[in-house]
């Protein structure tokens, strides 16, 4: 194998994993552990990954970084578009859903909204929805759409996700009992489900408390990923949609937790 493509695979195992060991990598590759830190110091150097004591990790910024809405709403668009499209699946004809203030949860909104009007079109029954959200993007999304009743959290308004959190929202979440609650995250790892800001934290949670059912969107760019702080343990989780399929030890603990995992 040439040492690109050996580089080339090594990066897409941190990514998957989230953090590999020199021996590890020494051993599945046929390679000194000399051979695997060049291999690792060159992948840093070209911002690939970050060398930790043993091996190495995703290049990730620190755990308080929170990109602006729009910054996200673009990022691995195609993915969060394939990722919505397969979390249709998981609604019936007349339930109550929950959707926070997650990009790939405006993702899924969206296509809501367009299968109701394709529905309409061809005169078929839309889904009957009720959908409680705190996300301005959702409501925009949904405003419109045939069959969908939109219930509208209150709360402190975080411009950088678009959506309500905060006393006011968390306590009218937990007045609710939805049939599915649909949650985005910044990252997913074996210690579970996270992000920078302790209100949007606690306002996931109650979510999380909400739902007779948790499904958590998440591209693959999430995997490893660990933000300050943790809304949800894995074993709170009870579908994962995503665009690729977890590897281990990733894989193994959302088995060990009973999570199914989608990808289309």
């Amino acid at each position: 194998m040439f040492a690109e493509e050996r580089q080339r695979r090594i990066a897409e195992l941190v990514g998957n994993a989230g953090r590999v060991n020199v021996t590890d990598l020494a051993v599945d590759f046929d390679i000194t552990t000399e051979t695997v830190r060049r291999d690792l110091a060159a992948l840093e150097r070209a911002g690939a990954l970050q060398r930790v004591h043993g091996g190495a990790v995703p290049r990730r910024a620190h755990s308080l970084e929170e990109p602006t809405f729009g910054d996200r709403e673009i990022h691995n668009l195609a993915q969060k578009t394939a990722i919505a499209q397969a979390a249709l699946s998981l609604l019936g004809e007349t339930m109550s859903i929950s959707l926070d203030g997650g990009t790939t949860c405006a993702a899924l909104a969206r296509a809501i909204a367009e299968e109701a009007h394709e529905r309409q079109g061809a005169e078929l029954r839309p889904r009957q929805l009720r959908v409680v959200t705190n996300s301005l993007s959702v409501i925009d999304s949904l405003a419109n759409a045939p069959g969908i009743e939109i219930f509208v959290l209150p709360g402190r308004f975080r411009p950088i996700t678009r959506a309500m959190v905060g006393p006011q929202t968390i306590s009218a979440i937990d007045e609710l009992h939805v049939d599915l609650a649909v949650l985005g995250t910044n990252g997913l790892s074996e210690d579970g489900c996270s992000t920078p800001d302790h209100d949007e934290a606690a306002t996931k949670t109650a979510f999380v408390r909400s739902g007779r059912r948790v499904a958590v969107l998440a591209d693959s760019a999430k995997f490893g990923a660990v933000s300050l702080v943790r809304f949800a343990a894995l074993e709170r989780i009870d579908h994962l949609i995503t665009d690729a399929a977890p590897r281990p030890p990733l894989s193994t603990h959302l088995t060990n937790a009973e999570v199914e995992v989608l990808a289309p």
